[in-house]
């Protein structure tokens, strides 16, 4: 036990003021009883001094501290090796070395929770990283690196504060093929005095006379223009399968079903088959991923190299729309057909519904039919359940969508609650109502809608909100109810009603709702004329992902779209004028995303070469596709133009090259610790021959604040209550 304080200043300062505080208040008493007699002045001067001295204590802050011991727990770490390599069949009557590790860790954790309270096992996953075992997750490890030096390290920072770590128990198959070397660690492990106990599973001769399918090579395009055919070939080893017929697909991104099929003999004495014949005609223009595949084969060692992706490029000319329109439409149908119909890009098929669909309509919403679709003052009963439930699954596959405002669209128009309805931008109701305001309604791009390509009237912002303001009000709009979080609110009323939300998503598509109608602009005056077909233009393009062919002059290349994680791709950008000319001049900002969720965007610097300008990008977020996009400005600060294109990144699976195990390695780092090697069956066996008393004096300390208890304020208030009581009764007040 020990006493301690910690005051409020320093305690020269309260010694002084505990002091003049004194002297005032015996100089006041000496004032106030000069004259009188008695003991009771002398208690009452008493408990006044005791009030000072609490008061004293309190800016001194005093605390008992008090030291306890307790019995800390031990850690035993299970470490389970989750890389593709322990998906290979190759343990005892073909089981899998996941599925027998699996068994082997779940046995060691019940025998180390059986040694007691004391000793606490933890289980961690690793292949390049390490992370969390659930018990329940059984399924095959996908990681394609083995860690095993990082992972031994991350291990022992993971369970620091959670007692002594007694030991790490690994459950692997040796093979370590990234990160820290895992000698170097288990001299470090040595020092911190923590034993490895090493349970290999896999054989050192794996991969010897097995069978296995593996797609080599892709040869397509790198470009195809629409409706055009395409050649596609490559190459597939078939280790194993000598005299066998095999079936390859060639499949295309966003399709379920594969678009050519070629079925191929191997030969006798050789294991790689070249496969040509497959063809694929293209709809759409765009990027798209092509993937060469081969169905898992029976007696397959390695099942993860079946396939081979690569992206083409589909030059065309043009977006297909369809515009379904109710019976109640008529100005805004007229005028926006009229503004899209210059554009070469942009192909409308419109349909003015005067009676519901029939399932005849049902085309319309196949896969690939149509890039946009625009649902204008169309009530909910003019398309069957199975339409909207179409018409949404085209949207999250990748398709825009936009419905207008009208007296039957939206919440008025019974959407509410259905497919179509569930992946607009905002939540509506069937009584959201409308706003019919007697001169119209403005409509008011904020800041974030200004920013936007749909909304960007000019490359000049101060001219862009000048058009817009310019714009004549809109007859009115519906109340398009409370934006979803992930929506983005362009244009708003001057009250701030919603009037124009749009939503990347759901899925891979774009959705967007205008409450109003714009054919008031297209008649207003040729500048407005012109500034509706520029936003009708715009958001059919954003809406089909296309808004960076919007008479782009300038263009990205790549020298390749298929990289290892962890290579380069070299970036070539050019720009040219009407006639073909280099532009001079001109600020390119170039950046690469990874497309999922929440990837970190990447800049890269490109340098002029001649006549376009060149710079390299190191592949650092591993394996997925990633999208490069190229914005190039003058000196004026004007938006020149952009591009983007996409490439692959695949994982150099050095897990799937060498199959065979290395129990040697294993052996090493556990001797080197002062740890164990042992087959699965001797695990349990050991982790109940430990001495269960294996515990850690460990000492806390407790404080208890004497100037801040209950009791403290008690005391002080009895004190001053008491002196007051006697200054009252004999008259000293």
């Amino acid at each position: 036990m020990n006493l301690a304080i910690d005051p409020i200043v320093p305690w020269p300062y309260i010694a002084v003021t505990a002091g003049v505080i004194t002297a005032l208040t015996l100089w006041a008493y000496a004032k106030r009883l000069r004259g009188t007699s008695g003991r009771w002045r002398w208690f009452a001067i008493g408990l006044r001094l005791l009030a000072v001295l609490l008061c004293v204590l309190a800016c001194l802050r005093p605390m008992v501290l008090f030291q306890t011991k307790s019995k800390q727990a031990s850690t035993i770490a299970f470490l389970i090796d989750a890389s593709k390599s322990m998906t290979i069949g190759d343990e005892a009557k073909g089981e899998k070395r996941w599925t027998a590790a699996r068994k082997a860790m779940a046995d060691g954790m019940k025998a180390a929770k059986g040694l007691g309270p004391t000793v606490i096992p933890k289980a961690f996953r690793f292949d390049s990283a390490v992370s969390d075992d659930k018990p329940e997750d059984n399924a095959d490890p996908k990681g394609s690196e083995t860690a095993l030096g990082s992972a031994l390290e991350d291990v022992v920072k993971r369970v620091q504060g959670a007692g002594r770590l007694l030991s790490i128990v690994v459950l692997a198959d040796g093979a370590s093929n990234s990160g820290r070397p895992p000698s170097i660690v288990a001299q470090r492990l040595k020092t911190q005095g923590v034993p490895v106990i090493a349970v290999p599973f896999g054989s050192e001769t794996a991969g010897a006379g097995s069978k296995d399918i593996a797609v080599k090579s892709m040869n397509a395009g790198p470009t195809v223009y629409v409706k055009n055919e395409l050649n596609v070939s490559g190459v597939v080893s078939a280790r194993g399968f000598a005299g066998q017929k095999i079936e390859v697909e060639l499949r295309v991104e966003g399709q379920s079903e594969p678009v050519a099929k070629r079925t191929i003999q191997v030969p006798e004495k050789a294991t790689d088959v070249s496969v040509t014949g497959l063809k694929w005609t293209p709809i759409k223009a765009g990027e798209t991923k092509l993937t060469l595949s081969v169905a898992e084969q029976p007696g397959e060692l390695l099942k993860d190299n079946n396939t081979y992706s690569s992206f083409v490029t589909v030059l065309g000319g043009g977006l297909n729309v369809l515009y379904l329109a109710g019976p109640f439409g008529g100005w805004e149908q007229r005028f926006l057909l009229r503004s899209l119909d210059p554009s070469q890009k942009v192909q409308v098929t419109f349909k003015g519904m005067r009676v519901p669909a029939g399932d005849d309509m049902d085309v319309d919403f196949a896969p690939g039919a149509y890039d946009v679709y625009v649902l204008g003052d169309l009530p909910r009963e003019f398309l069957t359940s199975r339409q909207m439930q179409l018409l949404a699954r085209r949207v999250e596959e990748g398709s825009g969508m936009l419905m207008l405002g009208g007296r039957a669209s939206f919440g008025a128009g019974g959407w509410a609650g259905t497919a179509v309805g569930n992946i607009l931008p905002t939540v509506i109701a069937p009584g959201d109502g409308q706003l019919d305001p007697p001169d119209g309604l403005k409509v008011v791009p904020n800041t974030r809608g200004l920013d936007s390509y749909v909304l960007k009237l000019a490359r000049d912002p101060a001219e862009s909100a000048r058009l817009w303001a310019g714009l004549p009000n809109i007859p009115g709009a519906n109340l398009l109810g409370r934006p979803k979080d992930a929506s983005m609110i362009w244009a708003e009323t001057p009250d701030r009603q919603p009037l124009l939300v749009a939503l990347d998503g759901p899925g891979k598509g774009r959705v967007m709702a205008f409450g109003g109608e714009t054919w008031p602009w297209a008649r207003y005056s040729e500048e407005s004329r012109l500034a509706h077909i520029k936003f009708w233009r715009q958001t059919i393009l954003w809406l089909a992902h296309k808004e960076d062919d919007n008479d782009s002059q300038v263009r990205v290349a790549l020298d390749r779209r298929r990289v290892p994680a962890g290579g380069r791709v070299d970036i070539a950008v050019t720009a040219r004028d009407a006639k073909g000319e280099p532009i001079p001049g001109l600020k390119y900002e170039t950046t690469v995303t990874r497309e999922a969720k929440d990837a970190p965007v990447e800049k890269v610097e490109v340098f002029p070469q001649n006549d376009e300008a060149r710079g390299t990008h190191p592949v650092t977020g591993g394996p997925g596709d990633y999208k490069v996009t190229v914005t190039a400005t003058n000196a004026q600060g004007q938006t020149v133009g952009s591009d983007s294109a996409r490439f692959l990144a695949f994982q150099d699976d050095r897990e799937l090259e060498n199959p065979a195990a290395d129990p040697s390695l294993l052996r090493q780092l556990a001797e080197t610790t002062g740890g164990k090697s042992m087959p699965p069956e001797s695990l349990v066996k050991y982790l109940e021959s430990l001495d269960k008393s294996i515990v850690t004096d460990s000492v806390t300390q407790k404080e208890v604040r004497v100037w801040d208890n209950w009791w403290f304020l008690i005391a002080f208030t009895t004190l001053l209550t008491l002196e007051w009581f006697l200054r009252k009764r004999h008259g000293w007040v």
